[in-house]
């Protein structure tokens, strides 16, 4: 049974990283189009595109998102993405066809990733090739390679971040899901028992909580972070509908990452609407279930990419952390 965001009908995932840098990108592709929306809560977002989305806007039927290391240098991606549209007809390079639409969104990987040896063009264009319904991977793959959470005392004592995906199927055969790439601040907690999985290290075994250390936080020069990504379902919603969506979804990372949204976090999320499943919009409360079931799939999603990344660039993955 496929638990990951390719359980949502009219969608597919697709992933490409350098782990020599290490960075890459993740791209979700829709078959062809589908409505999108998103909400920035972070003080250092890098987002491109998202004014096409926002509030009132109409140029909201987007061929595809991506997620992406390399912060501004990251957006090159979208280059390699809109040659792949271009070259299988699915989009128009002049005015007479459909243009590409093309949202997405940056983490800050420069503590760990050499952007200068990246052409995140060739990313782009490879995780679209690479693009499938098959359960999508986690972990240290696609933009994931290059999160790390817990940077509270630098990176030094931080663990590996990574990508991650949950589905959740609700009545009236609903579908929700999201995937996550997790390169947070602050650290990351099992929402099932409430205990620290990965973050800010001590020397021995166990984690620093922010709460010990606020005072260190003001004289802190630790560099900027993001948690991004998408929350997706197969119901037909409208975009205001989705702009709720994208916003409750931003709760799913307050439950599983403290401190969160910080001045110097980007944390972005995006939602989808596939609609293969009609006749549900107009339903009182409808954006209420699927909003609250993205935010559990969110969260959930954050602790199983920490869970499936690795060791890698001296950051220790979950399972190489004293327990």
């Amino acid at each position: 049974m496929n638990t990951t965001l390719t359980a949502i009908e009219g969608l597919r995932v697709g992933h490409a990283q350098d782990k020599s840098t290490p960075t890459g990108c993740t791209v979700i592709l829709f078959e062809p189009e589908a409505d999108v929306a998103c909400e920035a809560r972070g003080g250092w977002p890098g987002t491109y595109d998202t004014h096409s989305i926002d509030v009132t806007k109409t140029f909201v039927k987007k061929h595809a998102v991506f997620l992406t290391g390399g912060d501004v240098f990251g957006f090159d991606t979208a280059i390699g993405i809109r040659r792949y549209l271009i070259e299988r007809g699915l989009a128009s390079a002049t005015g007479v066809g459909k243009l590409p639409g093309i949202v997405g969104a940056n983490i800050y990987d420069l503590p760990i990733a050499t952007v200068d040896k990246v052409r995140y063009p060739d990313l782009g264009y490879l995780a679209c090739m690479n693009a499938s319904r098959e359960p999508v991977g986690e972990g240290n793959i696609g933009v994931g390679v290059g999160g790390t959470v817990g940077k509270l005392k630098g990176i030094e004592f931080a663990c590996k971040g990574g990508c991650g995906t949950t589905a959740m199927a609700l009545p009236n055969e609903i579908v929700v899901a999201a995937i996550v790439v997790t390169n947070a601040y602050g650290n990351v907690y099992d929402i099932e028992t409430g205990k620290t999985i990965a973050g800010t290290r001590k020397t021995d075994r166990g984690f620093i909580e922010f709460d010990e250390a606020i005072a260190d936080y003001l004289n802190d020069n630790a560099p900027h972070h993001t948690t991004i990504g998408l929350v997706a379902t197969n119901i037909d919603l409208s975009h205001e509908q989705l702009i709720k969506v994208a916003q409750m979804a931003h709760d799913g990372l307050a439950m599983s990452i403290r401190p969160v949204h910080m001045s110097t976090d980007g944390d972005t999320m995006f939602a989808a609407s596939t609609a293969k499943v009609r006749g549900l919009r107009d339903l009182d409360r409808i954006v209420d279930i699927v909003g609250y079931a993205g935010a559990q799939c969110v969260a959930k999603s954050v602790v199983r990419s920490v869970k499936a990344a690795q060791t890698l660039a001296n950051v220790p993955g979950w399972s190489d952390t004293p327990k």
